[in-house]
């Protein structure tokens, strides 16, 4: 988690540094547990890159991190709301068809998140945190 944390902070302050707010794409990758069932850990590995791969490209994200291996969060700067629920979009169709190549039936979730520069990366490990827990009690 602190190595999560360290990266994250640092992706963060080089925005601030040039003037652009980040905010932040989490993605939920249900039913990637079945890629580490049916196949291994190593394939479940080799799908998170892939899917973070596939983020990048998509949203022009500065950076993108897996979470607790079923999340991805990508680091956005500055991006109009329109064009991301486009990306998001594009992704909602595109990730299923990339988890097929791992006999994974995926459904993705999305939710954007706001940096809150008073809270700094911890608000936004809580917010993270919070998700979660919600997840995994639904």
């Amino acid at each position: 988690m602190d190595d999560f944390r360290t990266q994250l902070a640092a992706v963060i302050d080089e925005l601030l540094a040039e003037g652009k707010r980040p905010v932040f794409l989490a993605v939920d990758l249900d039913g990637i547990e079945e890629i580490k069932r049916r196949r291994s850990e190593e394939s479940l590995r080799q799908f998170l890159q892939s899917a973070i791969d596939a983020i990048l490209r998509t949203t022009d994200a500065s950076d993108a991190f897996s979470y607790e291996d079923r999340s991805i969060v990508a680091v956005l700067p500055d991006v109009e709301r329109l064009k991301l629920f486009a990306r998001i979009d594009k992704l909602r169709r595109m990730l299923p068809i990339l988890s097929q190549t791992y006999d994974c039936p995926l459904q993705p979730g999305f939710d954007v998140l706001e940096y809150e520069e008073g809270q700094g990366v911890a608000g936004l490990i809580k917010q993270l945190v919070g998700r979660s827990a919600e997840q995994k009690s639904a």
